[in-house]
């Protein structure tokens, strides 16, 4: 009897990884993949447990997919990821229904769970952050583009984050894993590869003795094929000019860096562990920017941290007012159970989180509205996503876009093929996406 397996994957890119990678061990084992849950035999939640909302989403799901077992097909009812990884007692003691709990480095033995008979509950946290990927046979969710895991783990213990406590510390896999997994991926259409890791600056240092994601960036530019490189949550302390010059004179490598910054006031920088002050934040964001005038910059803050007074949430606003980063988003300040942040008093009302938050990203809104319209009349080259024959319009992203965080291109074309780069000359701009008209379709 053939098995059917249902799969919803929660939170950041890099859990997408773990389910795409989970995918391809089952759809190699001959298990029936299917996005209908009423129909699945076996319904996997890989969780997220960042903040709290993103743990309440995880639980809200498990709960919903559990009343599958009562009136679906389900009959094996699984957690991974790192809310299991966290709270699996918790979650196997509270949701009956649940069969299994994964640690967030156990996916590799998805199957041999599965193959277990459903009596037998079983708690795996054995949290070995595994690295070497079944990356021939990953499932690709998108057609285009794909994020490729370049290390599990983090070492910088910010004050607010439980990530270090979840994954462990920062462990790099080998260059030659990841450039064979980017070349099979090219191999296979995609046309997009975003680098990401809790902190891709730090690649290498702990197997090569010091930062090496230049030497990586170096070896994938050498992967032959029309495709782009996206560096995605580089950690400030570690852009360094080598690292600059291969953004700026590369014809792969994407002219796009996101740098989380957090906050600007250099007591709550402290607070938060963060090693750069305000100084060299600022001193950090020129240099990008002389070295690489055209360059997108996307950043996020946090608001509502553990006692951040009026002024300095409006030393934040006056950072952005002054240094108009392209793309930004926002956290709330969520407790973390075990972080330093959870012992600070005192805690931000909610209430004034919210306010904080509405405030930046609106200030945001205006700043993004603004950058977009100096871009009217310009060519961008753009990966068209999607078209719809009907009205003639493709949908897609341009180097200043990273996917599903940023805006999107929309684009009149007689004739267009997803897959494929295009020139696009910007014809109207509005606060985060663009609409153009075709100029020129580029050789693929």
């Amino acid at each position: 009897m053939t098995i059917k397996i249902g799969l919803i994957s929660l939170g950041c890119d890099k859990n997408l990884v773990d389910s795409e990678y989970m995918l391809g061990i089952l759809k190699k084992k001959g298990y029936i993949i299917t996005n209908d849950e009423k129909q699945a035999d076996v319904i996997i939640i890989n969780t997220c447990g960042f903040i709290e909302s993103a743990k309440q989403e995880s639980i809200d799901t498990i709960l919903e997919m559990a009343e599958f077992k009562k009136y679906g097909n389900c009959k094996l009812l699984i957690a991974t990821g790192c809310l299991a990884q966290r709270y699996s007692n918790e979650l196997l003691s509270e949701i009956p229904e649940l069969d299994a709990v994964l640690g967030t480095g156990d996916f590799y033995r998805i199957d041999e769970i599965i193959q277990r008979k459903e009596s037998i509950r079983v708690n795996i946290t054995k949290n070995k952050s595994f690295l070497d990927y079944d990356y021939e046979n990953r499932f690709t969710v998108h057609p285009y583009l794909a994020f490729v895991k370049i290390a599990e783990g983090c070492n910088n213990c910010c004050s607010y984050c439980a990530i270090p406590q979840i994954k462990g510390a920062y462990k790099s896999r080998k260059l030659n894993s990841i450039k064979k997994e980017v070349e099979i991926l090219v191999s296979r259409g995609i046309k997009e590869i975003n680098l990401v890791a809790q902190d891709t600056s730090n690649y290498g240092e702990d197997i090569y003795g010091k930062p090496s994601l230049p030497v990586l960036l170096k070896e994938l530019e050498k992967i032959e094929g029309d495709f782009w490189i996206r560096i995605l949550y580089a950690y400030p302390d570690n852009i360094d000019d080598e690292l600059l010059n291969i953004i700026k004179n590369s014809s792969k490598v994407v002219k796009y860096l996101d740098i989380p910054l957090q906050h600007i006031n250099d007591r709550i920088l402290k607070l938060m562990n963060r090693r750069m002050d305000s100084r060299l934040i600022k001193e950090l964001i020129e240099k990008i920017r002389m070295n690489i005038p055209d360059i997108t910059l996307r950043t996020t803050f946090i608001v509502g941290f553990p006692t951040e007074t009026d002024d300095e949430f409006e030393e934040l606003l006056e950072f952005m007012r002054a240094y108009k980063f392209d793309r930004v988003g926002a956290f709330q300040y969520s407790m973390e159970e075990g972080t330093f942040a959870y012992t600070l008093r005192p805690q931000i009302p909610q209430q004034i989180k919210r306010e904080r938050y509405k405030k930046l990203m609106l200030m945001q809104k205006s700043i993004s509205r603004r950058k977009n319209l100096e871009l009217k009349g310009k060519i961008l080259h753009v990966l068209a996503e999607s078209y719809d024959p009907a009205r003639k319009i493709a949908t897609g992203r341009s180097q200043k876009d990273a996917p599903f965080v940023d805006g999107t291109v929309k684009f009149k074309c007689n004739k267009c093929n997803p897959g494929q780069f295009y020139k696009v000359r910007i014809t109207k701009a509005l606060d985060y996406d663009l609409l153009g008209e075709i100029e020129h379709m580029e050789n693929t």
